[in-house]
């Protein structure tokens, strides 16, 4: 059985992992391909995810997101800051972080918290709900 901390830092790995991923199949690098197949499988069959603008979408909506856009963003910079741990059992991880996304002179940010499940030491996406930061932060 993995001890808190070693839950903790799979999870927020994870975090860093996946937007790198997200980053790959966006732009177009050389590593799509392999990224986006990595980033699939880092869902649970049952993910949920609730947008930014509200619209809850499932697995195969995800899934049919990254295949529809490899490639349409070149210039796209993906990063992640204040990650914080907000629950940990046995099984799972609830983490809040920022994420922004820097595109040529377009920057937004958005605050996230994420539900992973860890099974045999692999992170799972189970829920990810986003919010739109304001312009401000």
């Amino acid at each position: 059985m993995l001890s808190e901390k070693e839950l903790i830092s799979i999870a927020q790995q994870s975090v860093l992992d996946l937007h790198v991923w997200i980053q790959d199949v966006f732009t177009g690098s050389a590593a799509q391909d392999a990224s986006l197949e990595t980033l699939l499988k880092s869902f649970c069959p049952n993910f949920t995810m609730v947008t930014t603008t509200g619209s809850v979408v499932g697995q195969s909506q995800v899934e049919n997101l990254f295949r529809q856009n490899k490639g349409t963003r070149p210039s796209l910079s993906i990063s992640i800051e204040q990650c914080e741990t907000l629950l940990v059992n046995a099984n799972s991880v609830v983490l809040c972080y920022r994420e922004i996304h820097q595109e040529a002179k377009t920057h937004t940010s958005r605050y996230s918290v994420v539900i992973i499940d860890i099974k045999d030491g692999q992170p799972l996406w189970r829920y990810l709900q986003e919010t739109a930061a304001s312009a401000q932060v």
